[in-house]
């Protein structure tokens, strides 16, 4: 059975940083969580961006139009154009150190969902603007598109292309 340490379910506060202050947007709340805390001098606070999940429309977007005209395209499959953009655009090198003080390194390719709403714009802005490129004798790369124009969303309705 599990100690109700790893059970226990923590809040999110959001806040903002004015002359190095936080500011709380729910200052009370906030303050009454605080309550069962005072004199306790070992807790953990985290500090980061607020990381947006994006929106259904911009998943539909991606599916029904950038990769939709990438398939069509190059005559491949919905699914084949998209492992195609994600090993063109998403690889990343990992790496982690041994024990043994050697260091292994890796390369994978990272799942759009594991991008922010911020980093899915620009992944797709990235396809859009190498899509565009002349294609070069050498193949499909980074500097050899498809001579694909891939309207931005408000050019196109794409809800009835999903």
């Amino acid at each position: 059975m599990a100690t109700p340490k790893e059970n226990q379910i923590y809040p999110k506060w959001k806040v903002g940083v004015v002359n190095n202050l936080l500011i709380f947007q729910n200052q009370e709340a906030f303050d009454q969580h605080l309550i069962p805390y005072e004199g306790n001098l070992e807790l953990e606070l985290i500090l980061r961006p607020i990381r947006k999940d994006r929106s259904r429309q911009e998943e539909k977007y991606y599916h029904a139009v950038v990769v939709k005209l990438v398939a069509e395209a190059m005559e491949i499959t919905r699914p084949e154009a998209h492992d195609f953009l994600k090993g063109m655009w998403l690889k990343v090198e990992e790496s982690k150190e041994l024990p043994d003080g050697r260091t292994i390194r890796w390369e994978r390719i990272k799942s759009t969902t594991e991008l922010s709403d911020k980093e899915y714009r620009e992944y797709w802005k990235q396809i859009q603007q190498w899509a565009a490129l002349p294609t070069q004798d050498h193949g499909l790369a980074h500097d050899s598109g498809l001579e694909l124009y891939i309207p931005d969303p408000n050019e196109v309705d794409y809800d009835q292309l999903a």
